[in-house]
């Protein structure tokens, strides 16, 4: 072996030793193009070969990709990674980012692609799998996403996002148990997690644990004075506490923060309702279908604060228009009906109660109100069978009850 050989053979070792895999390749390739049999050359290079695909890439190329992705470059991005593939063909971190590039690329079954390949290779990359559920969440596939965060929090049960995002999906599957004691995990592991104080309050509201929810909500604007969805949701909380007027400065704040806010002000018009103000609820009412035209709730709303202030076509008008928006609305097929009635439309009622019925059988409050016309009619059988229905819903029922008794007279 010649000096000059050795030398870069040494050479070789050395800078491989520091981290600069293609200088060393370089060397060794020299070396055996002077001497094709040198089987230190040859071993060099199979070592250089064998721990390439256990090397990672240079901090300054993913962080380039990351600037590339972050700064909305997303082709540039996934080029730059094709690239780093093909020489870091195992390389967990880049499939993960080449999936969150086709995710804002709304391409999301490249996307879950690319993220199942970054588990395969790694199976203990929790981010991976928080990514993927996101996706398969995304693409309706719900049972994979609970599966997908699920095994994110083995690896990692101190990760506040993803026990935020299960939350959300046991939250929306109505299994409100569940939703809480992720949501409460994810506050503690992030006590400022504002949307997660403001998951846990909705779901304690949905619990009836309406105090609990009130002090969800607090916690979150402590963290978000600004957040006007949990204004609105401390203004529901308030009113189902009876506390109308604080449910109203709630839900001012709420619009203060976001006037285009069409719940918070059907929200603030059914607080004044509750407080009497009928020309406030009816502003508020007419402030949120400005908004949101096909709001049927605010259409049904305003119905019944127009038929409170005695303006029953208005009132009319406005049902006909929540139904001609959601033809299965028993409630607003109900309230119809109860105007049609004190416009002694008698037989139209009958029609709107009974379609309430039908959409709604275990209705009381509709098999009453039928039960009022029918008698009205003189159709006493059936109206003392319309009392009768409502009772065995409602055995509490004392309007119900006294017309059935009037009606048996």
């Amino acid at each position: 072996m010649t000096i000059k050989t050795q030398r870069l053979l040494d050479r070789a070792k050395k800078i491989a030793k520091k981290g600069e895999y293609e200088e060393a390749q370089k060397l060794y390739e020299m070396v055996l193009k002077d001497s094709p049999h040198n089987q230190e050359a040859k071993n060099g290079l199979l070592a250089l070969q064998q721990g390439k695909d256990q090397r990672s890439p240079p901090k300054a190329e993913i962080q380039s990709v990351m600037t590339l992705y972050s700064d909305g470059q997303i082709p540039e991005a996934l080029d730059a990674i094709e690239t780093l593939t093909k020489d870091f063909p195992k390389e967990p971190l880049l499939y993960n980012i080449s999936g969150a590039c086709y995710k804002a690329n709304g391409q999301l079954d490249e996307a879950a692609k690319n993220f199942e390949k970054a588990v395969t290779l790694k199976p203990d990359y929790a981010e991976a799998q928080y990514n993927l559920g996101i996706t398969h969440r995304e693409l309706g596939q719900v049972d994979a996403a609970i599966k997908c965060y699920e095994d994110a929090l083995a690896i990692k049960h101190a990760y506040p996002n993803v026990h935020n995002n299960l939350g959300n999906i046991f939250l929306g599957l109505g299994q409100l148990k569940a939703a809480v004691d992720h949501f409460e995990w994810a506050v503690a592991y992030n006590p400022e997690f504002d949307k997660a104080h403001n998951n846990l309050g909705s779901t304690l509201l949905a619990l009836g644990q309406v105090d609990a929810a009130v002090e969800s909500y607090k916690k979150a604007l402590a963290v978000d004075p600004n957040y006007a969805e949990v204004h609105n949701n401390l203004g529901i909380a308030f009113h189902r506490l009876g506390q109308v007027d604080a449910a109203v400065e709630s839900y001012e704040k709420a619009l203060a923060i976001k006037p285009d806010y069409a719940e918070a002000h059907n929200n603030l018009g059914s607080a004044f309702k509750g407080l009497g103000q009928l020309d406030a609820a009816v502003e508020s009412y007419e402030k949120a279908l400005a908004i949101k035209p096909d709001y049927a709730n605010a259409h049904n709303n305003l119905g019944i604060a127009f038929k409170q202030l005695g303006q029953l076509d208005a009132a009319i008008k406005c049902y006909e228009k929540t139904l001609a928006i959601k033809p299965d609305y028993a409630e607003a097929h109900n309230n119809l009906g109860n105007a049609l009635k004190e416009l002694g439309q008698l037989d139209a009622a009958v029609e709107s109660y009974e379609k309430a019925l039908t959409l709604k059988p275990d209705y009381a409050y509709a098999h009453n109100n039928l039960g009022i016309a029918f008698k009205e009619l003189g159709q006493m059988d059936d109206a003392v069978k319309s009392f009768e229905q409502a009772l065995t819903i409602k055995p509490d029922y004392a309007e119900a009850r006294n017309n059935l008794g009037d009606a048996k007279a």
